[in-house]
This record gives C-alpha cells, sequence and structure tokens, in this order.
C-alpha cells in the first residue's frame, strides 16, 4: 500500500460542501378551537392542518432527496453535522449535477406560486366538502404572494477546510488548554471520519463489482448499463480516492480493461470471457473486503493533519 504524502494539513484535497433546501410545509398545528372544545385530555395529540395538497408537498421532497443523493454519492461525510467533504478532483462534476437538480427544484417553485391560486382554490372546495367552515380556520395562514416564494430555496455552500488560529503564547492558560482540548477532539472526530469515509469508499466499490460478478455466474441478463456503470466506478474511485490507497485503483483498471470495447451482443454467450471478467470483478471485491486496512490509512491520516 501507498501512502499520499502531503506538506499541508491532510485536507489539502478537500472542501467542505454544504446543501441548504427550504420550502414551505404549508401545515400548522391544530387548535382546541379547531376542535371546537375548551379542554385537550392530556392522551389526545391534536396534528396537524395541511394547507396545500400532498402531491405537491412530495414532488419539492422528492427534488430534495434526489439533490442530497446526488451529494451523498460524491463526497463523504464531515464532524460537522449535515456538512459533507469534497474531493477538488471530484467537485465541479457534482457541483454540475446539483446545478441541474436546483434548476429542476426552482422550476418547481415556480410553478407552484403561478398556480397557487388555483392550487387554494381547489383546496379550499376539497376542505369544505369534507369539513364545511374548515376553510375560516386555515386562510389565516397562507402567506401574501410575495411572501410565498421567499419560502422556497436549493443552494449551498463551499469552503475551505483550515485550521482555527492556536492563541498566543501570552494566552490565559485557561484558554490555552480549552484549545488543547478542542484540538485533540477534533483530532479524533477527524480520525473517525477518514475511517468511516475509507469503509464507505470500499463498501461502494465491492457491491457495484460484486453485482457484476453474480450476473456473469448466474448467466443473468447484462445490459450496457451495467458495463457503463462499472467503467465509471474507475474513475469515480480516482477522484475519491483521498487516502493514497491504490490496490483498488489497480485491480479497477484491470477489469475496466477488460470490459473496454466488449460487445454487450457476443458477451451474451460467451461464457469464457463471462468467466474472466467475474474474475476480475473478484479480484477488485477481494482487495474491497480488507477492511483491516482501514487502520493504516487513518494512521497515514492522523500524521498527515496539522490543525495547531
Amino acid at each position: 500500500m501507498s501512502a499520499k504524502k502531503s506538506n499541508g494539513n491532510g485536507f489539502d484535497g478537500l472542501v467542505a460542501i454544504q446543501l441548504c433546501t427550504k420550502s414551505w410545509p404549508g401545515i400548522v398545528n391544530l387548535t382546541k378551537e379547531d376542535l371546537g372544545v375548551d379542554k385537550v385530555p392530556e392522551f389526545f395529540h391534536l396534528g396537524n392542518k395541511k394547507l396545500y395538497p400532498a402531491e405537491w408537498r412530495q414532488a419539492f421532497n422528492r427534488k430534495i432527496s434526489e439533490g442530497r443523493r446526488v451529494l451523498n454519492e460524491n463526497t463523504y461525510d464531515f464532524v460537522l453535522e449535515w456538512v459533507r467533504c469534497s474531493p477538488k478532483g471530484r467537485l465541479a462534476r457534482t457541483l454540475e449535477k446539483l446545478a441541474q437538480v436546483q434548476r429542476e427544484y426552482l422550476a418547481l417553485a415556480d410553478e407552484f406560486c403561478e398556480k397557487n391560486d388555483a392550487i387554494r382554490d381547489e383546496w379550499k372546495a376539497f376542505c369544505e366538502s369534507k369539513h364545511p367552515g374548515s376553510w375560516e380556520l386555515m386562510r389565516p395562514h397562507y402567506p401574501p404572494r410575495e411572501v410565498l416564494r421567499r419560502k422556497f430555496d436549493f443552494f449551498w455552500t463551499i469552503t475551505e477546510i483550515k485550521a482555527a488560529e492556536p492563541p498566543s503564547k501570552t494566552s490565559a492558560p485557561e484558554v490555552i488548554e480549552a484549545y488543547q482540548r478542542a484540538k485533540a477532539e477534533l483530532e479524533a472526530k477527524c480520525k473517525e471520519a477518514v475511517e468511516l469515509a475509507f469503509l464507505d469508499y470500499m463498501k461502494t466499490i465491492r457491491e457495484v463489482v460484486a453485482d457484476l460478478s453474480l450476473k456473469m455466474r448466474e448467466g443473468k441478463v447484462i445490459r450496457n448499463d451495467s458495463l457503463e456503470k462499472v467503467r465509471k466506478l474507475h474513475d469515480w474511485s480516482r477522484d475519491m480516492n483521498i487516502f493514497g490507497y491504490k490496490p483498488l485503483e489497480e485491480e479497477l483498471a484491470k477489469l475496466k480493461a477488460g470490459l473496454d470495447g466488449v460487445d454487450i451482443k457476443a458477451l451474451k454467450d460467451n461464457d469464457a470471457l463471462k468467466g474472466q471478467l467475474a474474475d476480475l470483478a473478484d479480484q477488485v471485491a477481494a482487495v474491497a473486503s480488507k477492511t483491516e486496512d482501514v487502520n493504516a490509512i487513518s494512521g497515514n491520516y492522523k500524521r498527515m493533519i496539522d490543525l495547531s
């Protein structure tokens, strides 16, 4: 195993990225006045009033989930909640995919706001047909038209990962002690994050190649997109390899070379070629199963980290 050399703090090749989204929930709490009661029993939960149809809320949530999936597939967990870290070499492709989801999300928000009057009228008719008089209890909770659009957004922030300024030698002892304690805690968190990232990296590769091997050996239908997924995995592995871990890249390169030029129609009845490709996939899976290498990886990273 070769180790990545660095003169920096171990995070020179990474940036922190956070995806930020918001949408109008269109939900407010029921009150005892809504139900026409004076007191709510302790065993009774009031629930919510929903101010627009569920299919719109679901459409917004699907786009938000799609954006987070794009981010999660191309980044690693970081030590801060809701913050991911991205290899700089992968960032441009990740942002391109995020930008596409962003355009779709904002277009959906524009459509919702443009159709809002019609959506409200339809929802009002539906609510009144089910529970006459309910609309007057819901109407005050709708935002003005000019405010509604501002309740939807989809963007991201990118930050360089740098060390905090250490206290000066003349700082108070309690300040120096607090800084040293925070530094030690952060280094431990960074080590844990690197270990989890490495295990996630190996798991992603292992699952893709194991699936290919299974299909080859069991004679299942193999489509071009299955082969293309493995070819793209090689590029992904290089972009995401922040660990300096070369064995997986090398085995994936052999598998990709074996797949290059393969005709999907000719592969269908070529059991010998299927066996060769399955063997190559198994070799990748074997290397991706060496989870014990995580200790060497995290140890190497800890030596590079300089948070002082």
